[in-house]
């Protein structure tokens, strides 16, 4: 008798548990494949849908290149399309000069703009409130499994997310910080405005090791410029 209860017992026992990882594992959403990822490079190719023939200005991002490169503390995010080559470079926190610098790498006005901490956070102030609405619906970029997120701006803007969260980086959410509440790598994200729709699609995903010569900012050749509170290159 004591046996039977035993294995009753047991039986009860395993049942409960195996309920219990199923469960996790339907919220974690492969969450035993993560790996956390000090260097990531991940390019984006940039797509615009417009409402308007001729969309001027916003027409010149459209087949442009979105990067971001990170190694560990240091990032940098290169914007390349006809209208200009930019890159912001997120500073190590002992940098003097101040928390991240813009550089307009093209054209023949060259110039840098260097943040201070309270600068950055003008820069990004549009995000400040940023929550997330996470979904059930999923599809697969590069191989990775992603989720749909809507993630709400103070403007009652809304910008559609897709993320993994088979890649993860500590600072990604600093170095985008559009996406602070989501808890994982970025690879599509789109939103629209007042002429139409853009979105950026991940086109390639490295995790090797990333030269240092990718996080030295330009030295020669570039005017020095104020902040003067400018939007951010996604606008």
């Amino acid at each position: 008798m004591v046996t039977l209860r035993l294995f009753f017992l047991l039986l009860v026992l395993s049942f409960f548990l195996s309920n219990r990882v199923t469960a996790q594992d339907s919220i974690s959403f492969h969450q035993h494949d993560t790996v956390l990822n000090r260097n990531l490079t991940i390019s984006y190719t940039i797509d615009l849908v417009s409402k308007e023939r001729n969309n001027g200005i916003g027409e010149t991002y459209n087949g442009g290149l979105k990067t971001v490169f990170i190694s560990g503390s240091n990032a940098r995010v290169r914007l390349v399309s006809l209208m200009r080559i930019q890159s912001i470079f997120l500073l190590p926190k002992a940098n003097i000069k101040g928390e991240a610098v813009i550089v307009k790498e093209s054209g023949k006005n060259k110039y840098k703009t260097y943040l201070s901490g309270n600068d950055w956070k003008n820069y990004n102030s549009k995000y400040d409130s940023a929550t997330c609405l996470f979904t059930t619906d999923s599809i697969t970029i590069l191989g990775y499994p992603c989720r749909k997120a809507l993630v709400s701006l103070q403007d009652n803007r809304s910008i559609t997310v897709y993320y993994t969260d088979s890649l993860r980086n500590p600072i990604f959410g600093t170095v985008d910080p559009a996406f602070k509440c989501i808890p994982g790598i970025v690879l599509k994200y789109e939103y629209s405005y007042k002429k139409g729709t853009i979105s950026y699609t991940a086109a390639n995903i490295s995790t090797d090791k990333i030269t240092p010569d990718v996080f030295k900012v330009p030295s020669q050749g570039y005017a020095i410029r104020k902040f003067s509170g400018a939007k951010s290159a996604d606008d």
